[in-house]
């Protein structure tokens, strides 16, 4: 009997186990900018900031969406936060200057597949364009994570909306909805911002219309919820007004949600008075992805399953198969796929070549295209999905090649673009990274020069830097390309397709 109790119990403790690592969290701060006046009243960055980096560091949140951040705080904030790494741009000019919205990621638990950001205005690429009635400009910063724990992949999306313009918050709100479903397709996501319109507004309800978001709140019933978001530094200020907000896809469960009310305590003279770290309270929610893991769409066959039915109907002349790298020339550059209509792009961020091979049927052979453009094998060697032996990675392009040679179709294998880091897998270290994407890059043309009817496209020599890491000029990150690398490489296609 007694065994069996045990056995009931470390059978209880496994599932119990199970499910926090399956479990994340997420949390929302808007941490109030650096202004000096507040400092009279003893709620100046100074006295707030220890204590900002201490409740992000006790709660542990596995990704948090940050605003009103400036360079320096961000700086102050990166210096008491090692196990966390950060994205995003500062809104004026795309670099430093005025307020960051960014996204924190515990690195031990998080990898970042892709990221960027979009600007909330008529002109979403154009760096620091102020939108419609706004005050200032405003931004979206997004990246895409797989969690390390499950490889689930998802993406996240942190803004912070203007607190003047009516019509830019109500603009804003349809971009973002409208952005979102573009980028993510079917795929899971996590919106989190400061969107100055609380759970009463009308615009809130643009945000969570049929087809739209999520208010991560509405789908749980254990929530600490005492309080609105915003507090103005009064320690006696009471709101029900949510203006900070979670916002979610179906796909996710919702253990827990709460407005976090912190204070700490000050001395002034002989006494202690009650401060907040902030203007605003943080919100923070436990979510799970119970459905994603299947073993049936390792792959993602879900991702362009629709578009697969679409583009089924045209003519479609050439394919662009790869990963976040192909997937980002859709977001990044889409003018080149509207000047070829006949072009289709089927990348997926984060995918190892082995998801691609077993995609390689729907997402190319099916639509009989004459070309397709093969660009792949930079998150194998980042261990994506464990480690893969550089063999292996080769095997899987040429498999890939082989199959559309065997249907009629002309492949392009493309090199792998110069890298030096990924910030995403810290386990592989620099000079791994540079030789692997080297020899692999090696055998690729050595194989396009003896075969037949198979084309190398050569991205690299071009766009590497004299330590063969991806130029400056032409990157978002020191793996992805920005708008001038996709200039260069759609030159090099062309090039190489029109031959």
């Amino acid at each position: 009997m007694k065994r069996s109790l045990l056995t009931y119990a470390l059978l209880l403790l496994a599932l119990m186990a199970g499910a926090q690592q399956r479990a994340f969290t997420v949390g929302q701060y808007n941490i109030r900018y650096d202004e000096p006046n507040d400092a009279k009243k003893g709620n100046g960055w100074e006295q707030r900031a220890q204590h900002v980096r201490d409740i992000i560091y006790y709660e542990w949140w596995d990704l948090v969406g940050l605003q009103e951040v400036l360079d320096g705080q961000l700086e102050t904030l990166k210096a008491g936060l090692s196990e966390y790494d950060f994205i995003g741009v500062a809104r004026d000019d795309g670099k430093k200057a005025g307020e960051y919205a960014p996204i924190l990621y515990k690195k031990s638990r998080m990898r970042c597949l892709q990221s960027g950001t979009f600007w909330l205005s008529e002109t979403p690429d154009k760096v620091g364009s102020i939108g419609w009635d706004a005050a200032a400009p405003r931004i979206c910063t997004w990246a895409q994570f797989e969690d390390k724990s499950t490889k689930w992949k998802f993406w996240m999306f942190n803004l912070h909306m203007d607190h003047i313009g009516t019509k830019a918050r109500s603009e804003s709100a349809k971009l973002v909805i409208k952005k979102i479903k573009e980028m993510c397709g079917e795929e899971p996501y996590i919106l989190t911002g400061d969107f100055n319109v609380d759970q009463h507004n009308e615009i809130y309800g643009i945000l969570t219309a049929p087809g739209a978001f999520t208010d991560a709140l509405s789908k749980t019933n254990r929530r600490f919820v005492t309080n609105g978001t915003t507090n103005a530094f009064h320690s006696d200020k009471y709101s029900d007004s949510r203006i900070d907000h979670i916002f979610i896809s179906d796909r996710f469960y919702v253990y827990k949600y709460g407005i976090l009310t912190h204070a700490y305590w000050n001395e002034h003279g002989h006494k202690h008075q009650v401060h907040w770290p902030s203007d605003h309270f943080a919100v923070a929610a436990t979510l799970e992805l119970p459905h994603l893991r299947s073993t049936e769409d390792w792959a993602n066959y879900r991702r362009y399953a629709k578009e697969n039915i679409q583009d089924k109907k045209k003519d479609v002349k050439v394919v662009l198969m790869g990963n976040s790298i192909t997937e980002g020339w859709r977001h990044h550059y889409p003018e080149y796929f509207q000047k070829h209509e006949d072009y289709i792009c089927r990348g997926i961020g984060g995918q190892v070549t082995a998801q691609m091979l077993a995609r390689f049927r729907p997402d190319v052979i099916d639509h009989h295209p004459e070309k397709v453009v093969i660009l792949a094998g930079t998150n194998d060697i980042a261990m994506n999905q464990g480690f893969v032996a550089l063999e292996h990675i080769y095997g899987n392009i040429i498999s890939m090649a082989e199959l559309a040679l065997a249907n009629g179709i002309k492949p392009y294998l493309c090199s792998i673009l110069p890298g030096d880091k990924y910030s995403w897998s810290w386990e592989v270290g620099s000079d791994r990274v540079i030789s692997s994407i080297a020899t692999i890059n090696k055998w690729l043309r050595e194989y396009c020069e003896k075969t037949e009817g198979v084309e190398y496209v050569d991205y690299f020599t071009p766009m590497a830097d004299e330590n063969a890491a991806l130029k400056k000029e032409y990157q978002i990150d020191p793996i992805h390309p920005n708008k001038a690398g996709y200039l260069l490489m759609e030159k090099i296609l062309d090039e190489a397709l029109n031959k």
